[in-house]
C-alpha cells in the first residue's frame, strides 16, 4: 500500500514538474547562459561570467537589429532555423487596423490610412518555412518594443524600403 502511494505521489510530482516547464513561454538570456555555462564548464578559454555574456549578447542583438532595420537586411539564424526580416504587407479592407483614438472621438469606426507607407503594413517576420526543426508552429518571434518603435519611426521618416 505504501509503495503504491509513494508511486502515485512521485507520478504527481513529476507531472507538476513537466507542466511547470510547459507553461514557461519564452527563453531568456539567463536560460541561454545556463546552457552555455554547462557546455563550457571545463574549457577555461570560453569561461565567461553572466554579466560579460549578457553584454556580448545584447551588443550582438543590437547590431543585428540595426542592420535589419536600416539596411533591409535578412538575417540568417544559426542552425538552420530560418531568417528574420521586416516584411511588407498589403492588407484588405477587412484586415485594416482600427484607429481607436479617432473612433472614440467621433463615434464612427475609423481605420488607419497609412498614407506614409502607401497603405502598406510592415512587421517583423521570422521566415521558418525552410527551417529544419519539428513543430515550427509552436514557436514564435516577438521583437522587443524598442525595435517595433524604431521600425515605425523609420517608416514615418521614409528612410528605408522593405520588401515583401
Amino acid at each position: 500500500m505504501m509503495k503504491t502511494m509513494l508511486h502515485r505521489i512521485n507520478k504527481l510530482w513529476h507531472h507538476r514538474k513537466v507542466n511547470k516547464m510547459a507553461n514557461k513561454k519564452s527563453k531568456t538570456i539567463k536560460d541561454a547562459y545556463k546552457d552555455y555555462d554547462k557546455k563550457n564548464k571545463t574549457d577555461k578559454d570560453f569561461k565567461l561570467d553572466y554579466k560579460t555574456y549578457r553584454k556580448i549578447c545584447t551588443e550582438f542583438n543590437s547590431k543585428v537589429s540595426d542592420k535589419i532595420l536600416k539596411e533591409a537586411f535578412e538575417f540568417k539564424l544559426f542552425g538552420g532555423i530560418g531568417t528574420i526580416r521586416v516584411r511588407k504587407l498589403k492588407l484588405s479592407n477587412t484586415q485594416r487596423r482600427v484607429d481607436w483614438n479617432t473612433t472614440k472621438k467621433h463615434n464612427v469606426k475609423v481605420y488607419h490610412l497609412n498614407f506614409h507607407t502607401d497603405e502598406n503594413y510592415y512587421k517583423w517576420f521570422w521566415h521558418k518555412k525552410r527551417a529544419i526543426f519539428a513543430n515550427k508552429t509552436a514557436y514564435s518571434f516577438v521583437p522587443i518594443r524598442k525595435n517595433k518603435r524604431t521600425l515605425a519611426q523609420l517608416l514615418k521618416e521614409n528612410k528605408v524600403e522593405f520588401f515583401n
